[in-house]
This record gives C-alpha cells, sequence and structure tokens, in this order.
C-alpha cells in the first residue's frame, strides 16, 4: 500500500543529504584517495536527476521519465561499480559500462516510444542493474573470506541483496508479462526493489565512506607497526605482541627466548660513507635476520642499530644456535656499497624468559646485558644471559 510516488520523492531526499555527508566526508581523505569518492558522488547526482525524472512519470514525456529517467539511474548504479573496482584496484572499465548503459537506454525509448511494453522495459532495466549491483558484489567477493565485520562485506552484502530483489522482479514479470502498466502501479516485487532503491543511495554509500576509512585506518596501523627503513616490526607494538606472545607461552607451559642484535660498525660507516651506507647496513642486517628466523619469530627495530627478534617455543639453547646461523650468514653474505665489500658485524645476546614470566621489559633487559658482555669481549659474537631463576 505505499505510495510509488512518495518513495521516489524520499529517493531524492535522501540523495540530497548522502550527497552533502559524502563531499564533507571526502574532504577528511588525502586528494590520492579522493577520486573514487568523486566518482561515486557524480553517480550519486546522477541518481537524484533520475529519481526526479521517474518521479514525473505522467508529468513530463516518457521519453524524458521513462528512458532518460532509468538511463541516468542505471548510468549512477554503473559509476558505483567502476568506482569501486578502482578502490579494489581492479580495471575500471569505464567504457564497457557506458556502452552497456547507452545499449539499454536506447532498448527503454524503443519500449516506450515505438514498441510500448512496461514488462519487457522492467526486464531491461532489471538485467543491467543485476550487472552493476553484481559488479559491486564481485569486486568486494574477497572480503568475505575474512573473519568479522568489514565495511566491504556490509557493502557487498548490500549489493547481492539488491540482486536478489531484481531477479525477483524480473522473474514476476516473465512470468506474467505485461504490455500496458507503470511504475506508479507496482506489484509487491516493484515495491520491493523501489524502497531498495531508495535507500540504496545511502547504506551503499555509507559502506564505501566506511572502506575508505578501514583503509585509512589499516595505512596508519601499518605505518606505526611496520619500521618504514628496513620493514621489520616497529617499536610501538613490540610491547603488545611481545606480551601476547608471553602469554600464550604462559598458559601453554612453552618457553620464549629474546635475541638482541646492535651492530658494531654503525656510526664508523655512518660517518665515514654517509647516512646512505648506515641505512644500506640497517636493511642488510633486517633481510639476513629474517632469513634465518621462523615465521611465528617477531623481528623488531628498537631504534637507531638496535633490533630485538622474541623466538616463540625456543628455549635458551636454541636461540643461542639461532643466533649463531644468523652470525654465520652475515660474515658470508657481506654488503657491497657502491662497490665496496663492508662487513657487518653484530654483537648479539640472548636470554630465555623465566617460566610463567610475563614482563617483557626484564627479557629484553636481560638480553641487552648479554649484548653488551659480547661487546665488552670485543663485539662480533653471541653472549647468553644466565638461565632464568626457576
Amino acid at each position: 500500500m505505499l505510495d510509488v510516488r512518495t518513495i521516489l520523492v524520499l529517493a531524492v531526499l535522501l540523495g540530497v543529504v548522502t550527497v552533502l555527508l559524502l563531499t564533507h566526508a571526502g574532504r577528511a581523505f588525502p586528494a590520492e584517495r579522493r577520486r573514487h569518492l568523486r566518482i561515486w558522488t557524480v553517480a550519486l547526482l546522477l541518481q537524484l536527476v533520475a529519481w526526479t525524472l521517474l518521479a514525473m512519470r505522467d508529468l513530463a514525456p516518457d521519453a524524458a521519465s521513462i528512458a532518460l529517467g532509468n538511463g541516468l539511474l542505471l548510468l549512477g548504479y554503473a559509476e558505483m561499480c567502476r568506482a569501486v573496482r578502482g578502490f579494489r584496484e581492479l580495471p575500471e572499465r569505464a567504457g564497457a559500462w557506458w556502452a552497456i548503459v547507452l545499449a539499454a537506454t536506447v532498448m527503454l525509448w524503443l519500449l516506450s516510444a515505438i514498441w510500448p511494453h512496461y514488462s519487457a522495459r522492467v526486464l531491461v532495466v532489471c538485467a543491467v542493474g543485476v550487472l552493476t549491483l553484481g559488479g559491486i558484489g564481485w569486486a568486494l567477493r574477497r572480503p568475505f573470506r575474512r573473519e568479522g565485520f568489514g565495511a566491504a562485506r556490509f557493502t557487498g552484502v548490500y549489493a547481492w541483496l539488491g540482486v536478489a530483489l531484481l531477479l525477483w522482479r524480473m522473474g514476476v514479470h516473465a512470468g506474467e508479462p505485461q504490455a500496458q502498466g507503470s511504475l506508479l502501479q507496482a506489484a509487491a516485487a516493484d515495491l520491493a526493489v523501489f524502497v531498495y532503491a531508495s535507500l540504496g543511495v545511502t547504506f551503499l554509500s555509507l559502506g564505501f565512506v566506511l572502506m575508505h576509512t578501514e583503509k585509512a585506518y589499516n595505512a596508519l596501523r601499518q605505518l606505526a607497526s611496520v619500521d618504514p627503513l628496513t620493514g621489520v616490526m616497529a617499536r610501538a607494538v613490540l610491547l603488545e605482541a611481545g606480551t601476547r606472545m608471553l602469554a600464550e607461552a604462559r598458559r601453554h607451559g612453552r618457553v620464549v627466548s629474546a635475541l638482541l642484535l646492535d651492530l658494531d660498525q654503525f656510526k664508523p660507516v655512518n660517518d665515514s660513507l654517509g647516512h646512505e651506507a648506515g641505512d644500506r647496513m640497517l636493511r642488510h642486517l633486517a633481510e639476513r635476520a629474517r632469513q634465518v628466523l621462523r615465521g611465528e619469530d617477531l623481528l623488531c627495530r628498537m631504534g637507531g642499530d638496535e633490533f630485538v627478534a622474541l623466538l616463540p617455543n625456543t628455549d635458551l639453547a636454541g636461540a643461542r644456535r639461532v643466533a649463531e646461523r644468523l652470525h654465520e650468514a652475515l660474515t658470508r653474505d657481506l654488503l657491497v656499497f657502491r662497490g665496496i665489500e663492508l662487513p657487518t658485524p653484530v654483537s648479539m645476546g640472548v636470554a630465555e624468559a623465566g617460566r610463567g614470566e610475563l614482563d617483557l621489559e626484564a627479557l629484553i633487559k636481560r638480553a641487552d646485558e648479554a649484548m653488551y658482555a659480547a661487546k665488552r669481549a670485543g663485539g662480533d659474537r653471541v653472549e647468553a644471559a644466565p638461565p632464568p631463576p626457576g
């Protein structure tokens, strides 16, 4: 018993509010990330014009209300699909989408002005709608494999819901075609699609903005959690990750060891060959350490030329063997800088966490003391801290 013209007016009002909110929200993102939001905003503006034309049915010529109105509506959804594909770094294929919408618009004009047939027009609109909304859902298929709620998953689910409603409407009109009819005399399937589409501009836009927000948040988290020079874990997240590792080891009765590394010739290399050589030395050490360490080990740059590795399920003897393998790798694979072979001597200290120990800073401190013992003994060697009590 819903009034179709009221639904269309509601769609226009929601679209206006959504465009204003989207324009305001877009200002918060860096300029290089606004392109797809601009495409989406243009899509919303196209749909505003489309809903206005559709609401003027029987008040404006059919060519404008039916053909142009539906054509602009489909073009809006095609642009939304293009924006999502671009956001997901997939080919946008703008030309293909525009060609499909143009062909559909021509068919709608023919089916309204030359060979009028209501159900045929509905089938054309629904078919292109299935392609565009299905394109959005397909572009967002990967988030369905992840756990937890995500903006991309929400947007994809809503897009696939639209596909289901459009297929329902297609089935109704294919089973009982109506040569004469109007969207103002809508059946249940038609109303369901109209309600979905009127709310779609808001829900899909909300999901798309949240996708940008999540991406920006993940980029910031990545920036905070990864050392930009070496690509290893940054110190800011070591405490959380290390404490979690110790707690898990305590819960399962396992051991954890720490390996602390410090370059012996970092300052002389920096002073004599420049910061570029020092940076290359840091990256060389990080690369060799990643080759020796296991996937479950955590490697973190503490600052300057100091690194720490946390080794789960590894006792003191095992940690020493890991340190010796790293020492051998650095001795064997010399850093070549501007044609010069540079040795990478490293002092390393290893320490094992005490049974049930949860104090990460105390563990690292013991490894640090062992590392300084290695330096006092001449450097470029491995020293182990005394075994933990108990």
